[in-house]
């Protein structure tokens, strides 16, 4: 694993509590910044040893891959779209299907990090506010890392089919009733 700080993407501060989601000082953004010199000498052939997917990548990632949640997300496939390249004026376009990953969603590469990494600090309970792919992602990836979720969703705007597969991976799902950002100022003080 590289080493890594976490960094206030507006003021520059280093944040050393593993647990916050924005800056003490100022109240911004997140980032992290990696040392990536322990890495500069690997070849794409070094990547290939590992299984295709995300995990393939666990030098450049922020996380111990001893803590590795994954449920084989990664490694979608790759589509020629001539037309496409042929419409922005390029000679190749490809776009990725990330419909298939676990739980038909790009963002179950994200979660696999993410999940890992609470697990790496040895979190119990996890959460979210979401209108459909993130909840049902994070629960996925809770249930596969013996952790519970609770997913806020603001009422009536929720795809019923993400909805469903955040109640079947166990999550507790908690209806708001306002917008996503007042799901997730519920989010932020459930954490704090």
């Amino acid at each position: 694993m590289a080493e890594h700080r976490v960094v206030c993407w507006d003021c520059g501060a280093d944040v050393d509590d593993p647990y916050v989601s924005t800056c003490p000082k100022c109240g911004g953004l997140l980032s992290v910044t990696m040392d990536l010199e322990p890495v500069k000498e690997m070849k794409p052939q070094d990547l290939r040893k590992e299984m295709i997917g995300v995990w393939r990548y666990a030098p450049f990632m922020p996380v111990d891959p001893a803590h590795k949640v994954s449920i084989q997300e990664g490694g979608t496939p790759l589509y020629d779209t001539r037309r496409l390249a042929d419409n922005i004026g390029v000679s190749k376009a490809y776009v990725k299907f990330e419909g298939l990953n676990p739980t038909g969603s790009f963002k179950d590469r994200g979660m696999t990090v993410g999940v890992s990494r609470a697990k790496e600090l040895g979190a119990k309970v996890v959460g979210c506010a979401s209108t459909g792919n993130t909840s049902a992602s994070l629960a996925a990836y809770a249930a596969k890392a013996d952790m519970k979720c609770a997913v806020f969703l603001p009422s009536g705007k929720v795809a019923a089919g993400k909805l469903a597969q955040a109640l079947f991976y166990g999550a507790k799902v908690l209806s708001v009733d306002g917008n996503f950002d007042e799901a997730l100022d519920l989010v932020r003080k459930m954490a704090d």
